[in-house]
């Protein structure tokens, strides 16, 4: 797992992905949820992709389900997914936390 502590809103995260083929993906992403978790809002090539993701949960540490990041076409080589920290759950404890266990893309 990449646990991402002291982040605090507006700090980024980047990831490096290799695709080997192109085509259409889905990025699919398995993240931490917990009560000082954060709200990430995701970029891909320095696009926005998606709706930004509460990783907030009151009931203590969890894994998400797979979440759908974005989908998007996709050329064949190097591309970056940006994470930014865009705030908090109105009830989190505003420690901004990300815990990632996997992004995957899926064809």
């Amino acid at each position: 797992q990449l646990w991402w502590t002291d982040g605090r809103p507006n700090d980024k995260l980047l990831i490096d992905l290799s695709v080997k083929k192109a085509g259409k993906y889905k990025i699919i992403g398995k993240f931490t949820k917990a009560p000082d978790y954060a709200t990430i809002q995701c970029y891909l090539d320095g696009k926005k992709i998606g709706e930004p993701i509460d990783l907030f949960n009151a009931g203590g540490v969890t894994v998400s389900d797979d979440v759908l990041i974005g989908e998007d076409e996709l050329t064949a080589g190097e591309h970056k997914l940006t994470i930014e920290i865009v705030g908090a759950n109105p009830h989190a404890i505003k420690a901004y936390m990300v815990g990632i266990d996997y992004i995957k893309l899926k064809s």
